[in-house]
């Protein structure tokens, strides 16, 4: 079954509407962030400066991943100079959290679409130097730490 998951994950990954390229293979490491069931996970999530974000949206509608300034505020907005975007997209998208970004700095972001509808409205970044990266999530049945 685990062959079928990461197939289904690849495939997933053929859908990205954010241009950008490999990053989340099946066993690459990196800084994840999912959207299942209307909730983002994991929250908060830590990444370092410079540090790329893969979205992984296994809902069936679009979703947006959208920095605001404010938790709840619902508008897009920046943190510490810190601000990003992915736009409407099923499947993955990415976004880089700039390598100026100072440590300790806690970005809210929700989505643009359904703002306070989200089972989690809002989720937070931290900009984290120690940070480290992890492998994907699973697409079902435990591990991960998420």
């Amino acid at each position: 079954m685990a062959a079928t998951g990461a197939a289904i994950l690849l495939a997933a990954c053929g859908s990205s509407s954010s241009g950008g390229g490999g990053g989340a293979g099946s066993s690459t490491p990196g800084f994840f962030l999912t959207i299942q069931g209307m909730a983002f996970s994991p929250i908060p999530l830590a990444v370092p400066p410079g540090g790329t974000v893969t979205v992984l949206n296994r809902d069936s509608m679009a979703h947006t991943v959208t920095s605001e300034a404010a938790e709840n505020d619902f508008t897009k907005g920046s943190v510490g100079g810190v601000e990003f975007d992915t736009g409407s997209f099923t499947g993955q998208a990415q976004f880089t959290i700039p390598a100026s970004a100072a440590d300790g700095t806690l970005i809210p972001f929700f989505c643009n679409i359904h703002k306070g509808s989200m089972a989690t409205p809002n989720g937070t970044i931290k900009v984290d130097s120690t940070a480290q990266p992890a492998a994907p999530p699973g697409g079902g049945g435990g591990g991960g730490g998420y």
